[in-house]
């Protein structure tokens, strides 16, 4: 018998859930739609664009499936070849949110501004602008570009204020660069923020120092139509502040443990999409449990560990490459070797990427399959 492969070992569609093979990576459809739909909710009401970060789910269809229900029909990717990734799949409205740096990077990046139907990169200073005005002149391209501001993250971007009206001045000096805006990325307030007043507070703190940065620009006789901010922690404060005129969530439509630990006053266990289901592999005492799902599955960049989506009677506490450990002292009852458990992801943009392919799931059964189309793609 030939070995198999991916498509034809992965499960048909109707296969119940707990037939999967494990481990595997799941979105419950009904819980990504309802995130989907309140994010674009948020973005009518306060009259900003939700334009979508890929670089969490990685998948072209998952993209238009996004712009669907409303919302701007382009994405925001993380690398260039995020970005080639999505030109091949029909995707012609691209936001490159990361400063490009290397002659044959930068050449790709022209001849992608030529193909793509609206295209922006971004720069932070003469390092990584007098590089890409030399690509674009070769080509005669002219490149839109986004300046960013550092608003707290410290760190890309430019200072707030004289800095960024210096380097905006730089970029209009450039014959093939068009300024179209500033980039704020105000991630600071999720690692200071406790409460739902204090993201309040200091996502305006940060959208204040925007508006200051913009009226200067824009006393100075320097337009600028758009202000690009907001991860997926963030958005829907910095979102309301008059300044913003489009928010760029990624996670938003999985979230993951750390918005459950970062926002409990806002995300619970049943706003979490994403799960990866594994099986118990040993028990080899009463207190302590392994299943087939550890670092390569669930990735563990960030200080969380896994969170049982279903159960509140285990905790996993330790990882090795395929292994995950599960303190079993608090099970009611026995945790038997082929039992299934699903685990809410610790960080989901990066476990995503360990994956092949990602399984949608509706009331208990496959529905659909999505490739990580863009795995791997860092360049």
């Amino acid at each position: 018998m030939p070995i198999p492969t991916t498509a034809e070992t992965r499960p048909a569609l109707g296969t119940p859930k707990d037939e999967i093979e494990t481990p595997a990576l799941l979105v419950n459809l009904d819980t990504m739609e309802a995130n989907v739909r309140e994010y674009v909710s948020f973005a009518e009401a306060n009259d900003v664009r939700l334009r979508s970060h890929v670089k969490t789910h990685k998948n072209a269809e998952l993209a238009k499936r996004q712009s669907e229900y409303g919302g701007d029909s382009g994405i925001v990717c993380q690398t260039l070849s995020e970005v080639e990734v999505m030109a091949r799949n029909g995707i012609d409205d691209v936001y490159l949110s990361y400063m490009i740096v290397g002659r044959r990077k930068l050449e790709r990046l022209v001849w992608l501004s030529e193909k793509l139907d609206r295209f922006a990169t971004t720069v932070d200073g003469p390092g990584n602008i007098e590089p890409l005005q030399e690509a674009a002149a070769e080509r005669g391209e002219d490149i839109d570009v986004i300046l960013e501001v550092d608003v707290g993250l410290h760190r890309t971007g430019v200072a707030p204020g004289e800095p960024a009206l210096e380097t905006a001045r730089f970029v209009r000096e450039q014959p093939n660069l068009n300024f179209q805006g500033l980039l704020a990325y105000e991630a600071h307030v999720k690692s200071e923020a406790e409460t739902q007043a204090e993201y309040e507070t200091y996502c305006a703190e940060a959208m204040d120092r925007v508006q200051e940065t913009v009226d200067l620009l824009e006393s100075e006789g320097i337009s600028v139509p758009e202000v690009k901010v907001g991860g997926t922690a963030t958005s829907r404060y910095s979102g309301r502040h008059p300044v913003v005129t489009e928010i760029n969530p990624g996670m938003y439509p999985f979230m993951d443990v750390g918005e459950l630990e970062h926002r409990p006053f806002e995300v619970d266990r049943t706003d979490c999409a994403a799960t990866v289901v594994s099986s118990v592999i040993s028990t080899p005492s009463e207190d302590r449990a392994v299943v087939d799902a550890g670092s390569k599955t669930l990735s563990m960049d960030t200080s969380q560990l896994p969170v049982p989506r279903y159960r509140d009677d285990i905790e996993y506490v330790n990882a090795s490459e395929e292994h995950g450990w599960l303190d079993t002292a608090d099970v009611d009852g026995s945790l038997a070797v082929g039992d299934r458990i699903e685990f809410i992801v610790p960080h989901v943009c990066t476990t995503v990427n360990l994956h092949d392919m990602i399984i949608g799931v509706r009331d208990g059964r496959v529905e659909e399959f999505w490739p990580v189309q863009a795995r791997g793609k860092v360049k």
